[in-house]
């Protein structure tokens, strides 16, 4: 079994975050670790609160992993701190671990900020040259390209054509894969998966519902997985968007708050649990 360890910050309600990243990788054959970034107080309706771990704890939680178990895969997800986010560069130049996935988590669904600004500058011009792809939704993919362009005025994402055009930038500019994220598309639930020289238009099923919270988690853990047991870089993606679109599926109602995606869903409707233990 491949070990695959999430660098991200944690969500009390278990949709997102590392708990939504440790049951992705149990469902998706793996072993999972984490190395917690931040603790957050959240649901899926709302972010209250955001406290960053110390960077000695940051600094231990990892060397207890890479200094003595192998691991075949990271996925990164929130990093609040600049500080954490150069110990987790360094850390990652120093250990020399393939297969990284990065989900620029820099804004919430409910539309809160989640990191500073001096934190998505580092992340943009170094964090993301040191990844094999990045998997920013459509707010982020906007947020990343106003960086890079240093230009304020851009448009909003409404089109797999403006999708693509954007992601191209990230691409050119980092040198790496890209997946811009389409779920947030009013008609459509299309990826553009790319790089500097190939693009994959990705077309999905669109589920109109508010229990959607983890997805971005989900599926970028998701590819992480797949990465690890040695599929390529398309096919990781491809496995993972079916994966997410099961979760989404079998998702979990909170109420009048929504709900979150379902990561074991699938795997409950196959087996019965009652005859397990």
């Amino acid at each position: 079994m491949k070990n695959v360890l999430s660098i991200a910050g944690s969500d009390c309600s278990a949709g997102a975050g590392i708990q939504a990243d440790l049951k992705t990788f149990v469902a998706n054959g793996v072993y999972g670790m984490t190395v917690i970034t931040s603790l957050t107080a959240q649901n899926p309706q709302k972010v209250k609160m955001v406290e960053d771990v110390s960077i000695e704890m940051l600094k231990n939680q990892l060397e207890a992993i890479l200094d003595a178990i192998e691991v075949s895969a990271i996925k990164i997800g929130m990093i609040n701190s600049k500080e954490n986010a150069e110990l987790i560069y360094d850390t990652l130049l120093k250990y020399k671990v393939k297969n990284i996935v990065l989900d620029p988590i820099m804004i919430s669904t409910s539309g809160k900020s989640l990191i500073k600004d001096e934190t998505k500058d580092f992340l943009v011009n170094k964090l993301f040259k040191s990844v094999d792809i990045i998997t920013p939704n459509l707010d982020e993919t906007k947020e990343i390209v106003k960086m890079i362009l240093n230009n304020e005025n851009i448009e909003n994402i409404d089109s797999a054509k403006k999708m693509q055009s954007y992601g191209k930038i990230i691409a050119d500019f980092t040198k790496k894969w890209v997946l811009v994220k389409g779920g947030h598309l009013s008609n459509n639930a299309v990826d553009i998966l790319l790089n500097s020289d190939e693009t994959y238009i990705l077309e999905g099923e669109k589920i109109p519902n508010n229990k959607t919270h983890g997805t971005g988690c989900s599926l970028s853990s998701a590819i992480a997985s797949n990465l690890a047991k040695g599929y390529s870089m398309l096919d990781s993606v491809k496995k993972a968007k079916n994966f997410v679109l099961c979760s989404i599926k079998n998702s979990i109602d909170f109420g009048e708050i929504g709900g979150t995606v379902n990561q074991m869903g699938e795997i409950y409707k196959n087996i019965d649990i009652e005859k397990l233990y």
